[in-house]
């Protein structure tokens, strides 16, 4: 503004028609959250994490430490069947993984993402015997089991859209947009939604260990009308609100995932009835220090997943060490997204010692208050403090070779200046580095909170994509 000021507006984007109010109606726009902070964005997160802490996290997954995840997706695809899940399982279970989840491709006709979507009955020719072998197998290695949904989409070929075509969002005289050989079923058509929850229900019903709900949405919304020709965008959200509640209400202590195509449907709205987010597609763990980053400026990182990827990244073609891709991992709700066979066994040896160290610290960083560390474009710094100051965990990545013959100091924070702490370098085992430095001699040593935050380590000329992490703990 001319005085200086800024002005922002915010609003929701509805479409001409979409709200008509008759005389005494009123019109109650969605809400929106703000914060002020004088002591920087650290301080803003934390007041936005103690707040979905406190007001918005009020279901199942509260109860309990977030569990280790597999997810098949990356490791299988669509290429399913009972015994090679069953060696997956095999596999991660000894890893640590507390949580197996199905992805995309147990229904019926889905071999790829052409066909199948809205026709969510167990593909009996890949699962004669139903899910229960899989299920029961998953159980008795001790990890809870999890399953993919995609319920606001339809392929057109499917059962569904050949009996139902009307049910898809669309406007009167104009072609449906395509993306990704799917449409957007409409959730104000009451139709829509009841069968929906029934075959959800009839799923959950069917196999009552499910505890966990992967719900994804995988494609823009266009032309979104209803058959009756009127704008229906507006009525989506407020119809999949209820929907997910619904699911939650028939099943107590089931936990759902927002999946909205990797981090396309992150808000508090939706965080009201789920209990994590997907934060991206992109498991590239040079990605995701960037992406986690964007993401904890509003949320904690007990809602934001964050698995280790296969080795070559299906995304961007990086090959990224093993120690890199847990060590960006640790700090989200932790989980692997792979094929475990083509680990090698200091690959196998690694993960599991980083999943028993992400179990030991969850509870601080899925509790304590986040402090980001200046960025320079070489590394990212971030850590996590525990409320009382007892104790903290703090990650140093290495992401490009410094210019530089002595790198910027690490600067710790959000400690107790009053306190002296014991820090501990924690991962990796074994620290490749260009020649021995200050980093061996400091380990397990005492120093003052104010020294750790005013001075801090000054840290050596690193290999890129290395990633350290230390323990802090007050003595």
């Amino acid at each position: 503004m001319a005085d200086g000021r800024s002005y922002v507006q915010f609003g929701e984007l509805l479409f001409p028609g979409e709200v008509q109010l008759a005389a005494g109606e009123a019109y109650s726009s969605p809400v929106l959250y703000s914060g002020f902070g004088a002591d920087g964005f650290s301080s803003l997160s934390q007041q936005f994490h103690t707040y979905v802490r406190n007001n918005v996290l009020t279901h199942s997954a509260d109860s309990k430490p977030r569990p280790v995840h597999y997810n098949t997706w990356e490791g299988i695809y669509f290429d399913h069947d009972v015994d090679t899940l069953k060696a997956l399982a095999d596999k991660v279970a000894p890893l640590g993984v507390e949580r197996f989840v199905l992805d995309d491709g147990w229904f019926k006709g889905r071999r790829s993402d052409k066909a199948g979507l809205g026709d969510w009955t167990v593909d009996e020719t890949i699962y004669p015997d139903g899910l229960d072998p899989l299920i029961n197998h998953v159980i008795d290695l001790g990890m809870e089991f999890g399953i993919w949904f995609e319920p606001e989409m339809v392929n057109p070929d499917s059962d569904l859209y050949r009996a139902h075509p009307e049910w898809a969002l669309q406007t009167k005289n104009n072609p449906h947009v395509p993306f990704r050989n799917q449409l957007v079923l409409d959730l104000t058509n009451p139709d829509v939604v009841e069968y929906l929850f029934k075959v959800i229900n009839d799923v959950l019903t069917t196999y009552p260990k499910i505890s966990y709900i992967k719900w994804d949405m995988n494609r823009d919304v266009n032309h979104p009308g209803n058959i009756q020709g009127k704008p229906a965008k507006r009525g989506q959200m407020p119809a999949l609100y209820a929907l997910i509640q619904r699911v939650k209400d028939a099943h107590p202590g089931i936990e759902i995932e927002s999946c909205c195509s990797g981090g396309g449907r992150v808000d508090l709205g939706i965080l009201q009835h789920t209990d994590r987010f997907w934060t991206s597609d992109s498991n590239d763990a040079l990605d995701r220090l960037r992406i986690q980053r964007g993401f904890s400026y509003f949320f904690p990182s007990e809602v934001m997943g964050a698995h280790v990827g296969p080795r070559d990244c299906h995304i961007t073609g990086r090959n990224i060490p093993i120690e890199m891709r847990a060590a960006v991992a640790m700090f989200g709700h932790m989980g692997i997204e792979m094929d475990p066979r083509e680990l090698t066994e200091q690959e196998t040896g690694a993960l599991k010692e980083a999943i028993a160290l992400y179990k030991s610290f969850r509870h601080l960083t899925h509790s304590g208050d986040l402090f980001r560390m200046d960025d320079d474009g070489l590394n990212v710094k971030f850590g996590y403090v525990a409320k009382d100051k007892s104790e903290a965990v703090f990650a140093y990545n290495s992401v490009i070779e410094t210019p530089k013959t002595t790198p910027l100091r690490f600067l710790f924070g959000g400690l107790d200046s009053n306190k002296s702490y014991r820090i501990t370098r924690v991962w990796p085992e074994k620290l490749k580095e260009y020649s021995p430095s200050i980093l061996q001699k400091v380990d397990g040593e005492v120093f003052t909170g104010e020294a750790l935050m005013k001075f801090g380590l000054q840290m050596p000329v690193l290999f890129p994509q290395t990633s350290l992490l230390y323990k802090l703990e007050a003595v």
